[in-house]
């Protein structure tokens, strides 16, 4: 059919971008319980905070490409992108600042590098027999 947009990878980009959403709101509370329990200097916040963006665009990855699926390059990025923004996003209408253009072009490119090495990998991983009986 021409002209219908397929939706299905939009799909799984929102889904992963959820997922890794929803993975950095459980780390956050992580950390926030680690730094009330055990406390924290700043500059180790600050390394723990960008361990959580890492796994979180892992995570959203993981599960908008999967093992053996398709796309993984533009899917990855995108999500690391997307991620990334909404992210930063939120955190500037909440605080109430923004973020300079230098740390947000390093933090994007962060983003979709990551994103985009996942999507790789997994997708050139095989897939498991449940993965390969819903193709």
């Amino acid at each position: 059919m021409k002209g219908k947009l397929d939706v299905k990878p939009l799909i799984r980009i929102l889904k992963g971008v959820m997922i890794a959403s929803l993975a950095t709101v459980i780390g956050m509370l992580l950390l926030t319980g680690w730094v009330v329990v055990r406390g924290l200097d700043e500059k180790a916040i600050l390394i723990v905070n960008q361990l959580i963006k890492v796994i979180s665009v892992l995570a959203g990855v993981f599960f908008s490409v999967g093992r053996g699926g398709e796309k993984g390059l533009l899917t990855g990025a995108a999500v690391g992108i997307l991620y990334i923004l909404i992210g930063y996003g939120m955190y500037s209408i909440i605080d109430g600042s923004g973020a300079s253009a230098a740390v947000m072009a390093i933090e994007e490119t962060a983003g979709a590098l990551i994103g985009a090495s996942a999507g790789v990998v997994l997708a050139n991983m095989k897939a498991g027999r449940r993965t390969r009986a819903y193709r």
